[in-house]
């Protein structure tokens, strides 16, 4: 029912399919087609070595079990499918902002 749905189902149809051996292969093929389709090109360093400390280290930062309100970030509401219903939901993914706001995604990133 999302507005988006259909334009981008093609792409995330082999996400269903492929099997990926390990996790992180998955992950990156995921966020290279997110990225593609949002027409954005992060620079992304991957380590050589596990470093249990190192500067800047945001492995702790995004726990579900355990969340930390951001008081920094605020959540620009846009349209969903069940708003009406539920009211805006905000952080779900960014499946649902691309599947819902489409090629204006990226204005709300």
């Amino acid at each position: 029912m999302s507005p988006f749905f259909e334009y981008y189902a093609d792409d995330f149809h082999p996400f269903y399919e492929k099997p990926y051996h390990y996790l992180i292969e998955y992950n990156e093929a995921f966020q290279t087609m997110i990225c593609n389709l949002l027409d954005i090109r992060p620079a992304i360093i991957h380590t050589e070595k596990y470093e249990p400390e190192v500067k800047n280290d945001f492995r702790t930062v995004i726990d579900p079990r355990h969340p930390k309100p951001d008081t920094t970030f605020i959540p620009l509401p846009y349209y969903q499918v069940f708003g009406n219903k539920h009211g805006f939901i905000s952080n779900l993914s960014i499946v649902d902002l691309l599947f819902n706001m489409g090629p204006e995604s990226i204005l709300f990133l």
